[in-house]
């Protein structure tokens, strides 16, 4: 018996990361929200905690896909492919972004994310047999 994780595929490890960054993504919204009806949060305050939101999502995706894929670029290019997810909602739903308003910022906030992953994971170590 071999000792040790799986090997997975590269493409697994990225589908992994974006899919845990997706479903951090959404469960955070719908748990802001929540906040929001029942008047926790102001509305003034939602900004900055979603900004925060897409920080976390992209950092527990791309910390997912360096542990899985061992490649620390992995962290950044699983932060583009969930920006990428959603940029095409935003434009599929609003037809425009405000870029120098709040939805460049939300961009930069998820890039952050990825990087913070790539620096974070783990490094690499060769075993001596």
């Amino acid at each position: 018996m071999a000792k040790g994780r799986k090997k997975l595929a590269v493409w697994q490890g990225f589908l992994a990361g974006g899919l845990l960054s997706l479903g951090v993504y959404l469960l955070g919204l719908m748990f802001l929200a929540l906040l929001m009806v029942k008047g926790t949060l102001s509305e003034g305050g939602s900004f900055p905690m979603v900004a925060a939101l897409c920080i976390v999502a992209a950092l527990a995706g791309g910390l997912l896909t360096v542990r899985l894929t061992l490649r620390r670029a992995g962290g950044v290019l699983t932060a583009v492919m969930f920006l990428s997810v959603l940029l095409l909602a935003g434009l599929g739903f609003w037809e425009e972004i405000a870029w120098l308003g709040q939805g460049g910022v939300l961009l930069l906030c998820g890039l952050a994310g990825g990087l913070l992953a790539g620096i974070a994971g783990p490094k690499n170590r060769r075993r001596r047999k």
